[in-house]
Parts: C-alpha cells; structure tokens; sequence
C-alpha cells in the first residue's frame, strides 16, 4: 500500500478559524458549540463541556469535507456503543465557510489522504469523459476529468463529487474494458474496515489507451520515487 505524506516547504503557517457549528448526533439529539482550525489543532468547543474535543492533527485518522459547510473528523477515538469501532464527529457550520485555502492548510498539516467533494471549476483539464460513478445500487452521471496532478469527479450530486490527487489520494487505477474505469484511492471505508475504496465508473465514451498507459506510468512512477 502507497501512502504519500505531502511536506510543502515555504508554505505559511494557518491562521486560527473559528466557526459556530452543529455537532450532529445520529440517534441522540444535536449539539452545538463552536469548531476552531489553527496551524497546532482542530478543537471543538460544546456547549455540553463533556462533549469537547481538541484534536492534534496526530489525532485525526481522516478529514472528509462534505461541502463548504459541512465536514466529518474520523478521530482515534472508540465509539463504546458500537463496539469499539472509531468515532467520527460531524459538523455543520452554521456561521463562516470551510474555504479550498483552510482545507488545503488541513490537508497540509495532516500529511495524509483526504476526502474532497468539493469540486470547483477545472481549469484546462488534459483529458475528459462523460460518465457515470456505479454506486451499490443505481448511480449518478457526471464528468471525469484529468490534469496533470489529479482527478476530479464532477456531477450535480453534489456528494459524490470528488478530488483525488494523484500524489495523496491514489493508490491504483485500473480498466478491463474501454468503457469502464476504476480508481482505488485511500479513503477510510468503513463498511469494509479498510482504509481504501474502490470508485468504479461506467464510460459513455471509450477510453482512450495511450491516455490510459500514460496514467498508469504516472502512478508508476509516483510509487517508485516513494520506494527510493
């Protein structure tokens, strides 16, 4: 397994952000408190002051930013009514955005994969394709699309969407026919205990092969400058 740690020199340091949330709470009524971002930690701050949390970047297996509103912290945490299974926090912002520079600087200081659903205007892609991202049951229709350094899915649901940096995210792509493609990426999975997913899509267009190859070189060759 490939895990690329991300250390970008020269980049300054975050700026403390705080914003007022939701804690949602399946099964148990919501929580509110306020949420604060710095270059050190994340911190929950309840209302309910047995519910607050300060999390080092140490501390947090996974960030998945759901929306610029809305985010999920997969902690270290057990979860004593689920048998020990992980704790995740949920937050809804009720005041101030979760913008690309705070989510780039978490991302940074975490050093390890993250979830990105927020896709904003590609600039310039190398290559595209009409698609539609298989889900268990049904789907959704969208766009594939691939610049030098990532790929994004683009669709109008708006959750499905997603960012995968090629460097960070992807562990492995793979294609058994030129219109289906899959994308193994580090993404914490836990219907499947794991913490990779695997992103299959149906083409509506063939894919191309020497695009293909040249992909697979890439990651290729990503997986052996980590190796040395």
């Amino acid at each position: 397994m490939r895990l690329i740690a991300l250390f970008l020199c020269g980049v300054s340091a975050l700026a403390a952000q705080t914003f007022d949330v939701i804690h949602k709470k399946p099964f148990w009524p919501d929580g509110r408190g306020r949420v604060e971002i710095n270059e050190e930690a994340i911190a929950f701050e309840a209302r309910d002051k047995e519910s607050s949390r300060r999390w080092t970047y140490t501390d947090i297996q996974h960030f998945d930013r759901i929306s610029t509103k809305e985010f999920v912290i997969l902690s270290y945490e057990d979860e004593k009514w689920k048998l020990g299974r992980d704790r995740t926090f949920h937050f809804v912002l009720t005041s101030g955005e979760l913008t690309d520079d705070v989510m780039q600087a978490v991302a940074r200081r975490l050093g390890k994969p993250v979830t990105e659903r927020v896709i904003g205007e590609v600039a310039a892609p190398r290559y595209e394709l009409p698609a539609k991202h298989l889900h268990s049951f049904g789907g959704c229709e969208g766009r594939l699309l691939f610049t030098d350094d990532a790929v994004f899915y683009s669709t109008e649901e708006a959750k499905d969407a997603r960012e995968w940096q090629f460097a960070r995210d992807v562990q492995a792509v793979s294609s058994i026919d030129p219109y289906q493609i899959e994308f193994r990426v580090f993404e914490n999975n836990r219907r499947e205990f794991s913490r990779s997913r695997v992103y299959k899509f149906a083409l509506k267009q063939p894919l191309d092969p020497t695009f293909y190859r040249d992909l697979k070189l890439k990651l290729y060759d990503l997986e052996q400058r980590v190796a040395r």
